[in-house]
Parts: C-alpha cells; sequence; structure tokens
C-alpha cells in the first residue's frame, strides 16, 4: 500500500513540474480583472495588462498609468479508491508578483499611440507539496522560481474603429527543484506577440492576438546542459459587448496546438494519438457589472473558463484516452477612487483524474484556489 502512496506522490510531483510549464502557458494574459472575469480579456483590453492580453487595447488609455498585481495559490487533493487510510494532499505557492507595468500614451499628428513596457510571471514554479500518512507528514516537496517577461509594448490607432499593437517578450529568470543545486534552471528566450482590436460601434469590440513561433531556453546551471523548447504559433480571439453602460459581457477562444511545435517532430517519441493530446484550446466567459454611488464605482465580475491540460494523460498516468480539462470558476470585485484603482479576483479550478498513475480504480480530485490581487494609479484624467 506504501508503495502506491509513494508512486502517486511523485507523479503528483511529475505533474507540479511539468504541467505548470505546459498548462499555464496557456494563459495569454494576466491581471486581477481579467482573472475576475474568466480571462476573458483578449476583445477587451482596455487596462494595462493589454500588454499582456492585446497590446492594440493600449490605445484605449488616455493617461499615464502604473499597475502591479500580485498572486497567491492554495489547494488540497483526496485520492479515493484505496482501502484504508489514504494520504492527504495540500500545496500552496507563494504570494508573489504577478504584473507590473508603466503606461505612457502620446501622440504623432493625429494618431494615438501608446507605449507601455511590462514585467510579468508567466510561469509559476513556487510551489510546496505535503503529504500527510496517518497524520503524521510523511513528505515535503518545494520548488520555487519562475519564467518571466519583460514586455516593451506599442499600441497604434489607425482610426477610430481600427488599433493595431505588438509586445515583445523577452524571457528570463529561473527555478530550483528541492535542494539539490543540479536542478537549478536559467531561463532565456525572446517572443513576438502582433494583436488587433476592431471597434465597429461603442457597444462592440473584436480583438486577436497572435503568438509567433520562438524558442525557450532552459539551461541546467550546474551541468550546462541546454534544452530548447520550440513554442508553435498560438492565437487567441475574442469579443467584447457592452449591453449597457454598466454591463460589460466577454468571450474568448484561444487556441495551442504544441504538437505543431518541432519539439513533437521525432514520431518516434510522439504518435498522432500521442500529439493530439497536446492541442490544447479553451473557452473563455465573463461579465463586468459597475455599481455606481456618486464618485464611487464599485464593479462586479464573475467568469468561467476551460484549462485543457496539455498532454495530461501522460503526465498523470491517467489510463483513459481523454486529455483532462479543468473547469474554472471565477469571482471578483474592484473599487474606483477617482485615479486609484484596486482590483481582486478569486478563481476556484476543480479536476478528477480516473486510474491516477495507472492503477485502476484509483482517483484522484483536486481543488487549487488562486487569489489575484492589483492596483492601478492614473497620473492625470482618464477620459
Amino acid at each position: 500500500m506504501r508503495k502506491i502512496y509513494t508512486v502517486i506522490f511523485l507523479t503528483l510531483l511529475m505533474a507540479l513540474m511539468i504541467v505548470p510549464l505546459q498548462a499555464q502557458y496557456n494563459f495569454t494574459g494576466a491581471g486581477a480583472r481579467a482573472a475576475g472575469m474568466g480571462n476573458a480579456f483578449t476583445g477587451v483590453a482596455d487596462d494595462a495588462t493589454a500588454i499582456s492580453w492585446n497590446a492594440a487595447g493600449l490605445t484605449q488609455l488616455y493617461s499615464m498609468e502604473a499597475t502591479v498585481i500580485t498572486r497567491f495559490g492554495f489547494g488540497s487533493a483526496e485520492i479515493t479508491g484505496i482501502e484504508g487510510d489514504a494520504p492527504t494532499l495540500d500545496y500552496k505557492s507563494k504570494f508573489q508578483l504577478n504584473f507590473l507595468s508603466f503606461i505612457m500614451p502620446f501622440a504623432v499628428g493625429k494618431y494615438n499611440i501608446v507605449g507601455g513596457i511590462s514585467y510579468r510571471t508567466l510561469i509559476d514554479f513556487n510551489n510546496e507539496l505535503t503529504m500527510t500518512y496517518m497524520g503524521t507528514t510523511e513528505d515535503i516537496y518545494k520548488s520555487e522560481g519562475g519564467v518571466r517577461t519583460i514586455s516593451p509594448a506599442l499600441g497604434f490607432q489607425l482610426n477610430e474603429m481600427f488599433s493595431f499593437g505588438t509586445a515583445i517578450n523577452i524571457y528570463t529568470g529561473s527555478a530550483k527543484w528541492g535542494d539539490n543545486a543540479d536542478d537549478e534552471e536559467s531561463y532565456t528566450g525572446l517572443g513576438i506577440d502582433l494583436s488587433a482590436l476592431v471597434k465597429p460601434s461603442p457597444m462592440f469590440s473584436i480583438g486577436a492576438n497572435l503568438t509567433l513561433p520562438h524558442t525557450v531556453t532552459s539551461e541546467n546551471d550546474a551541468s550546462g546542459e541546454e534544452y530548447e523548447m520550440k513554442v508553435p504559433f498560438f492565437f487567441s480571439l475574442g469579443l467584447g459587448f457592452r449591453a449597457t453602460d454598466n454591463l460589460l459581457i466577454a468571450f474568448d477562444y484561444q487556441n495551442r496546438d504544441w504538437s505543431r511545435s518541432e519539439n513533437f517532430d521525432d514520431p518516434t517519441m510522439y504518435t498522432d494519438e500521442q500529439k493530439d493530446l497536446y492541442d490544447v484550446s479553451s473557452i473563455h466567459v465573463g461579465l463586468e457589472y459597475l455599481l455606481m454611488s456618486g464618485d464611487l464605482i464599485i464593479p462586479l465580475r464573475a467568469g468561467f473558463y476551460t484549462n485543457p491540460i496539455a498532454g495530461s494523460t501522460e503526465v498523470y498516468g491517467d489510463n483513459s484516452s481523454d486529455q483532462l480539462v479543468n473547469n474554472v470558476i471565477t469571482l471578483g470585485a474592484g473599487l474606483i477612487m477617482g485615479q486609484l484603482l484596486f482590483d481582486g479576483a478569486f478563481e476556484i479550478e476543480s479536476s478528477e483524474t480516473k486510474d491516477y498513475a495507472g492503477y485502476s480504480g484509483v482517483n484522484l480530485e483536486e481543488t487549487q484556489y488562486r487569489v489575484t490581487i492589483g492596483a492601478t494609479l492614473h497620473f492625470g484624467e482618464n477620459k
């Protein structure tokens, strides 16, 4: 029985190490407001986090502003289908910087141009996993660090209907697993996003963000060995609909077909069926309603999205041939007081993996929670 628990624990460790690289990279952008709206923000993109969602949306900003966003997470897992006392699994991440940006609008003739730069946590490796068995802590495993991007961006408004933008993502950061210095890695790379925003009327906005193919290199700091992750072409499409002055409804479709990567070209390593498990597409819906009382504005937000896990049946040892798709419910709220804005979001992600780690009848039920908190300061009137 203890062998089963050990295998399950080690498999979950592998999931924590591998899945963040393939699953969290699914998300195009960052931000507390977007998180509260189910990450349906490609077609809205009307705040500083547009750098990470759709740089063309920067043209909707008319004053200098600075934004800081933090995030942390926690969760637990329950194992069923095993006779006797099963271990409990708990994990948590550190409270850390998620997004930092500065925005500077300016004009060239009749054209509105907005520049900005951001520092963002793209992949978070900060995890602490604890397994408790028979009331006694058996194992504690820690990882830390993450993949970050420094992203200068530019939005260009052609006319009242069309805007275009681009963001250059400079990869940096490092990660460490356990206490072994040989497990430390550093990350470098350069990627480019191209984006567009179309506003056929004040009620509708349509956005698109294209992530061009690029390479992210990880290097083992001790041995100097390198691995190149070939990131293929990704895209996101979004729609924003302002039903009333107070109600905004948003929808996103995000496509990330990892099998197009050159890393999957070796037929001896991946069959066509296996490659299909790495193709992920997610649906995002969200809404925002503004409560107003004098000069005080309180946005209320809610959303839902699917989070497919690339290669999940291999990572988790699931005996089925289906890709694991988690469902995420989001809630959020904000506070707008003149030039100062506060936003918060709470995400609940649930999943169930059958035949976990290859053991028939053994299931793993996980629940993850993420909390995102942010603030924005305008240095002038944002019309």
